[in-house]
C-alpha cells in the first residue's frame, strides 16, 4: 500500500530518472502532434527541445525553461513539451504555471500514463485533491487492470477522508491480484476507522480461510475478541493456536495481555518468558518485549532465578546487542550485584564506545560503589571517545575532588567549561561551583569566590551553590549581606531543608542577630532527618543558645554534637569551659 504521506515520494521515484524524451533523442512514447511543422520548424523545435533536456539534466533549470520556451514559440500544442515545462515550473516553485502546462499535456494525450502522474503530483502538491482524484479516476478507463492506478487512488481518497472509496479501490486490487495480507489489513483498518468493525473482522476471517496454516491471522482474530470484551472466545483461539503451533511467540504475547486483564499476573509473566525464549522472534522483537516488560521481570521476586536464566540466555545468544546487556545490567543492579552490573556496562561501551548514556551509567555506578579512582579512570576513557561531551569532564572533576586531587579537578573543570554549550547553563554553573570548591580546599579563597560568582551568574537558581557560597562567606565573616541574600533564596526554595536553614541561621549569628539566628536554627533542628549527620548543626545550635544566654542548654547541645562525632578541640574547650567569654 502507498501511504498518503509517501505519495509525493512515490511520484518522485517514478519521475526522477525519466524525461519525456530519452538521452538518445528517442521518444518514450509516440508523440501526438496537433500541428504539422515544416522541416525547418521541426529541426529548430528538436534542437531547442533536446538542448532543454541537456540543461535540465545539468540542473540549469532557468536556462532549460528558456530553451523550452523557444520550442513553445514554434509549437505550443506539443504534449511532451508542455509536460517538460510543467515539471520544470514545478521544480522552480511556480505551481500554477506547472499545472497549466501539465493540463495541456494531458488534454492532448489523455491516455499518457506519465503525463497524468505528473499532473496528479502537481495537483497534490498544490492541495487540489479533488482535481488529483478526478485525473486518477480517469486513468482507470485507460488502465483498468493496473494496480498502481488504484494504489494512487487509495492514497488520495484517504487524504480526502473518502474511506469507502478507498475500500472500493482495495476491492478492485483484490479482484486483480487475489486475496493478499496487505490489502486485507488495509481494508480492516479502514473499516475500523469508519466504525464498521464487522466488515473489518470479515477481512481477517477471509485471510484465515485463505491461509489456514498461517496462525498469526488467528492470533489477530483473538486480539480482536479481546478488544470486543469477549475474553472467553479470545482464549479459545489462543489455545487452539498453541495446540497447532506451540512455538508461536505472538500468541504468548496475546496470552500475557489476556492474563493481565484476568488478574493473573503470574501466568502473564510466564507467557512473556515463553515468548522471549522463542527462536521465532528475532532480537529486535525481543528487545521490544523487554522494553515493555523489563520492570515487571526484574522486580518479580518469585522469578529471580528464571529471569536471570533468561537474561543469560539472551546475552549468550545476542552478545553484540547493547540493549540486552543493558536490561541485564538493570536486573543485576536491582539485585545489588554491582560488580557484575559494571561488567555488563563495560561490555556495552566495548560494543558502542560512542554511547553517552552507557558511559554515564558506568561512571555513576562506580561512584555509587564509592570508587572515585575507577570513576576517574572510566571518565577519562569516555572523554577519549566523546571529547566534546562536557558532562564527562564534570564527573571526572568530581572524582578528582573526592580523591583530594584539587589541582587536577580545577584543570579538568576548566576543560569542561571550554567546550560546554551555551544551552547547558545548569551544567556550566555546577562545573564553576566544583572549581570553586577545589580552590577553597587549596585555600585560594579569592579564586574560589570568583568561580562561585561565575556559577551564580550562569544559573542564579542553583541553590546548592548559593548555600555553599553563602556559608563560606559567613565562615570568613565576609560580605555578610550578600551571604544573607543568597541564603534567603535557598530557604525560600526549600523551607524545610535543614542544611539551608542552618546556613541562614549562622549568617544571622555572624551578623549578631541572635534572635533570628535562634529562630532559624530551631527550624533546622525541627526538620532534621534521621540520616543527616547532626554534628555541625548541634554545635551551631549550642553557640546560638549561648549568645541568647541559655548556657545550660548550650552545653547540652555541644555535648550532643561531640557525641555525634564532631570531636574537634575547639568544641571540647567550649564544653569544658561552659562556653567562652561574651563580648
Amino acid at each position: 500500500m502507498i501511504n498518503s504521506k509517501n505519495l509525493s515520494i512515490y511520484f518522485l521515484l517514478i519521475f526522477s530518472s525519466l524525461s519525456i524524451y530519452s538521452a538518445k533523442k528517442t521518444p518514450l512514447i509516440e508523440i501526438k502532434q496537433l500541428k504539422v511543422l515544416s522541416d525547418s520548424d521541426q529541426h529548430n523545435f528538436d534542437y531547442y527541445f533536446f538542448e532543454g533536456v541537456r540543461l535540465k539534466e545539468e540542473k540549469k533549470y532557468d536556462e532549460a525553461i528558456e530553451s523550452y520556451r523557444m520550442c513553445e514559440a514554434i509549437d505550443s500544442t506539443d504534449a511532451g513539451l508542455n509536460a517538460e515545462l510543467g515539471v520544470l515550473y514545478a521544480i522552480s516553485g511556480l505551481k500554477d504555471e506547472a499545472i497549466a502546462h501539465l493540463e495541456k499535456a494531458v488534454k492532448t494525450e489523455p491516455d499518457n500514463w506519465w503525463f497524468n502522474l505528473r499532473l496528479i503530483s502537481a495537483y497534490t502538491d498544490n492541495n487540489q485533491l479533488e482535481n488529483a482524484i478526478s485525473v486518477a479516476e480517469s486513468l482507470t478507463k485507460y488502465f483498468p487492470c493496473k494496480e498502481d492506478v488504484y494504489q494512487i487512488l487509495i492514497s488520495l481518497y484517504k487524504q480526502n477522508n473518502q474511506f469507502k472509496k478507498a475500500i472500493a479501490s482495495l476491492d478492485k486490487i483484490e479482484s486483480i491480484s487475489g486475496i493478499d495480507e496487505s490489502t486485507s489489513f488495509e481494508k480492516f483498518r479502514l473499516y475500523v476507522q469508519i466504525n464498521q468493525l464487522k466488515k473489518g473482522i470479515a477481512e481477517i476471517e477471509k485471510l484465515i480461510k485463505k491461509f489456514p496454516s498461517e496462525t498469526r491471522y488467528k492470533v489477530l482474530r483473538g486480539d480482536i475478541y479481546m478488544q470486543q470484551k469477549k475474553p472467553a472466545k479470545a482464549l479459545e483461539i489462543y489455545n487452539n493456536v498453541i495446540e497447532t503451533d506451540p512455538q508461536n511467540p505472538q500468541v504468548y504475547i496475546s496470552l500475557s495481555e489476556y492474563y493481565e486483564n484476568n488478574k493473573e499476573p503470574e501466568k502473564a509473566m510466564e507467557s512473556i518468558l515463553k515468548a522471549l525464549k522463542s527462536d521465532d522472534f528475532g532480537v529486535y522483537e525481543k528487545v521490544q518485549i523487554l522494553g515493555q516488560y523489563a520492570q515487571n521481570l526484574i522486580s518479580d521476586s518469585t522469578r529471580f532465578n528464571e529471569t536471570e536464566s533468561l537474561f543469560k540466555l539472551l546475552v549468550d545468544k545476542y552478545p553484540l546487542e547493547e540493549q540486552v546487556h543493558n536490561y541485564y545490567s538493570v536486573f543485576l543492579q536491582f539485585r545489588k550485584r554491582y560488580p557484575e552490573a559494571i561488567s555488563e556496562l563495560e561490555t556495552m561501551v566495548n560494543i558502542n564506545p560512542k554511547n553517552e548514556q552507557t558511559w554515564l551509567q558506568l561512571i555513576q555506578l562506580n561512584f555509587a560503589q564509592k570508587n572515585p579512582t575507577q570513576a576517574a579512570e572510566v571518565s577519562q576513557r569516555a572523554i577519549e571517545q566523546i571529547p566534546d561531551y562536557a558532562q564527562l569532564y564534570y564527573l571526572k572533576a568530581i572524582a578528582e575532588y573526592q580523591l583530594e586531587k584539587y589541582d587536577d579537578a580545577v584543570k579538568t573543570g576548566r576543560e569542561g567549561i571550554n567546550i560546554i554549550k551555551s544551552t547547558e547553563a545548569s551544567l556550566k554553573s555546577d562545573i564553576y561551583a566544583l572549581i570553586g570548591d577545589s580552590w577553597y580546599k587549596l585555600e585560594q579563597k579569592d579564586s574560589a569566590y570568583v568561580e562561585y560568582d561565575n556559577a551564580v551568574n550562569s544559573n542564579s537558581q542553583n541553590i546548592q551553590v548559593l548555600n555553599n557560597y553563602a556559608y563560606y562567606l559567613s565562615l570568613d565573616k565576609t560580605d555578610l549581606k550578600k551571604a544573607e541574600r543568597m541564603s534567603a533564596v535557598t530557604v525560600e526554595k526549600e523551607p524545610k531543608n535543614s542544611t539551608y536553614l542552618d546556613t541562614y541561621a549562622w549568617i544571622f549569628f555572624q551578623q549578631g542577630n541572635f534572635v533570628l539566628a535562634k529562630f532559624y536554627i530551631e527550624r533546622a533542628m525541627d526538620n532534621l532527618s534521621p540520616e543527616y549527620d547532626p554534628g555541625i548543626i548541634l554545635e551551631h545550635y549550642g553557640d546560638i543558645l549561648f549568645m541568647n544566654k541559655d548556657d545550660k542548654k548550650a552545653v547540652e547541645m555541644w555535648k550532643k554534637s561531640y557525641e555525634a562525632g564532631n570531636s574537634t578541640e575547639e568544641l571540647k574547650n567550649k564544653i569544658d569551659n561552659n562556653g567562652w567569654k561574651r563580648d
